[in-house]
């Protein structure tokens, strides 16, 4: 799958931490694709997984652009961080 597929198939798709109660686990989501990494942790964990999904590591970092300026630009909300 595509950069671009990856992107449109993960719309919408993120969890909005806001929204759960306190000691909720934490996602965390691609920077340039919005798929969630590899783990959900508990809300004191205080090394955040990598930026980037096991996909997007493998692009040139070049091509890894932002996926909150994609998601603006195609007219959707940006990502809940």
């Amino acid at each position: 799958m595509t950069l671009e597929q990856r992107r449109v198939a993960n719309v919408g798709k993120q969890v909005d931490i806001r929204t759960l109660p306190p000691g909720s686990p934490m996602y965390y989501y691609c920077h340039s694709c919005g798929a969630k990494t590899a783990a959900v942790k508990p809300e004191n964990w205080d090394d955040p997984s990598s930026r980037y999904c096991s996909e997007c590591l493998k692009l040139p970092e070049e091509e890894r652009t932002d996926y909150d300026t994609w998601l603006r630009e195609h007219g959707h909300k940006p990502v809940p961080r």
